[in-house]
């Protein structure tokens, strides 16, 4: 029982690696499906990385190194690279600029709130 048990409970690292790998594939427009595919893995796997069931493997962090040019320190450590800031910033200069920002701020709050709730 305490094996089971054990088992499910899910390691902080794997949760925020996992919530800021959604964050980083939501900024530059990639679906689950579209993530999916380039790992080489199933839809269901892919949501069990996202929301931190399983950790990112060794593999998978080379493919997002080497093919979508993701941080990993963004992903492990939370710490934003400014590539990702470029994105939000040049969508701020294609659409209207109140409402992108809007949306931005609002994503951010739900980033953030969802990581504090993953580490109570």
């Amino acid at each position: 029982m305490s094996r089971h048990a054990s088992n499910n409970k899910k390691n902080p690292s794997n949760v925020l690696a996992g919530r800021n790998l959604l964050y980083f594939i939501e900024s530059i427009n990639m679906s689950r499906e579209e993530l999916a595919s380039l790992l080489g893995i199933e839809r269901d796997a892919v949501n069990k990385i996202l929301n931190g069931t399983n950790a990112i493997s060794g593999p998978y962090n080379q493919i997002l190194l080497n093919e979508l040019n993701c941080d990993l320190n963004f992903i492990y450590g939370g710490i934003a690279r400014s590539d990702m800031l470029t994105n939000d910033i040049n969508r701020i200069e294609q659409e209207e600029s109140s409402k992108v920002l809007k949306r931005s701020v609002i994503r951010m709050m739900k980033y953030l709130m969802e990581i504090l709730d993953a580490l109570d």
